[in-house]
């Protein structure tokens, strides 16, 4: 973010939770998009369009504050409510960013405050209580001393970065799937030349070097969550480039390197753009198809504006209307979600980037936000439908029709009969994939024992219909929280 304002469909046709890497054909403005299908594909997909909690717990640097609780409304004016988080819900919104600058709430051994951590928790539960999936980073502690990408800054930034996501994984520990890690926003070298623009047909030295330590960085982070266990041993992790960019300066870098990981199909290419050009946005999104999501590895724009030093929303609504459809629509149509950039700045005849007001928890833009959230909605879950019969009304496909109980240390599940079935079989997720747990079931249910309490599992069924396996008769995925 430059200072406190910069905040720089297609359907798929395919309809199938696959677990398998197979390809779906997406169509889109007359050509065929190819998409792989995995799990962490479909989970990016379900999150839908996002909005920003921006200029609220990542304000930082504010001297005028004598109370660090009060950082969160030193640049946005107000204090996030519960009531801002359901509005957030009820526009359409299934994301929700909540980004977090830390530097300014820690003592001289990088011990995060209990105060300035319990109320971040307190804003995440929110979100996570109404069923948002939520992004959380650090953010604007890009700053010397803490984290800055040279070589001469390393070692403090790698201290620093590893004590914040130790101390971060910790307090999540127990947390499910829907609160998504991002290491860190806008990595680059602050107060230079190269600040947010370099050239990539010759890059500088100084250049090279910040994005080598970028991925290094970057690595331990994710090293760092895993090592934190719980929950966060399989945590969705997203990862950028040099300034979060999306092209060849950033994560399209020839240098960028995504981390190795300890588990598969976890890790999610971080971007950020900004503008209202077609053609720009076009190049970008289809770089990025290019080379993540066609490969099967998911992007999320977590940040995403038609300005980065803002723009008049509230004056120009129908052309914010058409280009941010369009975008969000391309994006969808390449497997990405995007998370609008709010900073709760705007009004008629002034640029801001401002959808929903803080102190009110009312939309301000509803023509905008309805566009915008329709455009990159899911493409799995609304063109998934089923009939009565349970067949889906794209491809075909007949759905095993499931449900689950649930007990302190099992789940039940229970299923529709199939035609023709002889047995069934149970697969359940745990390190990474999904495994068969159970592939001599002739009843049409089955109890999993031996559960931890508290936690989030997904199963699903197959049926084995005329002598094979057959993904044409198998469930949804179905998830299951065992009792607390």
């Amino acid at each position: 973010m430059k200072n406190i304002i910069r905040k720089t469909i297609a359907f798929l046709t395919a309809a199938v939770l696959a677990v398998t890497a197979a390809v779906v054909p997406v169509s889109a403005a007359n050509e065929t998009i190819k998409l792989p299908s995995n799990e962490a594909m479909s989970f990016v997909d379900s999150m839908g369009a996002g909005w920003n909690l921006g200029n609220a717990f990542d304000a930082a640097n504010c001297t005028w504050v004598s109370n660090e609780l009060d950082y969160e409304k030193a640049w946005c004016g107000a204090k996030t409510t519960k009531e801002l988080i359901k509005t957030v819900k009820d526009a359409g919104f299934r994301t929700i960013r909540v980004p977090v600058s830390y530097h300014d709430h820690v003592d001289s051994s990088l011990n995060i405050s209990k105060a300035w951590l319990a109320r971040v928790k307190e804003v995440i539960d929110w979100c996570l209580a109404e069923d948002l999936y939520v992004i959380t980073n650090v953010h604007h502690d890009v700053l010397k001393g803490y984290y800055y990408p040279s070589s001469a800054e390393y070692k403090t930034s790698s201290n620093f970065m590893k004590k914040m996501w130790q101390q971060i994984s910790a307090e999540f520990k127990d947390y499910g799937e829907k609160l998504i890690f991002e290491t860190i926003n806008e990595p680059r070298l602050v107060g230079t030349d190269l600040e947010w623009w370099y050239n990539t047909n010759s890059v500088p030295k100084e250049a090279a070097d910040s994005l080598d330590c970028i991925n290094r960085l970057n690595q331990e982070c994710v090293d760092t969550i895993r090592a934190a266990g719980g929950n966060n041993k399989t945590r969705y992790i997203l990862v950028g480039g040099y300034d979060t960019d999306g092209t060849d300066k950033g994560i399209l870098s020839s240098y960028f390197k995504m981390p190795t990981d300890t588990v598969k199909n976890r890790l999610i290419a971080d971007v950020h753009f900004y503008g209202i050009g077609e053609s720009a946005g076009h190049k970008t999104l289809d770089g990025l198809y290019k080379a993540f999501t066609s490969k099967g590895v998911p992007v999320v724009l977590t940040e995403y504006g038609l300005n980065s030093e803002g723009y008049k929303y509230f004056d120009n609504t129908d052309a914010a209307v058409n280009r941010m459809t369009d975008f969000a629509s391309y994006a969808r149509a390449r497997g990405m979600s995007v998370v609008f950039w709010d900073n709760n700045a705007g009004s008629k005849g002034v640029k801001g980037h401002k959808l929903i007001d803080r102190a009110t928890a009312k939309v301000v833009c509803p023509e905008i936000v309805k566009a915008f959230t329709t455009a990159n909605k899911p493409a799995l879950a609304s063109d998934a439908k089923t009939s009565s019969a349970g067949t889906s009304s794209s491809t075909g496909t007949s759905y095993i029709k499931a449900k689950a109980s649930v007990t302190k240390n099992t789940v039940k599940l229970s299923w529709d009969k199939v035609s023709g079935a002889t047995k069934y079989a149970v697969y359940m997720y745990r390190n990474g994939k999904y495994t068969c747990i159970a592939s001599k079931v002739t009843a049409n249910s089955y109890t999993v024992k031996k559960l931890t309490a508290g936690t989030k599992y997904k199963f699903f069924v197959r049926a084995y219909v005329n002598g094979k396996w057959t993904k044409t008769s198998q469930s949804k995925v179905t998830a299951a929280t065992t009792k607390k």
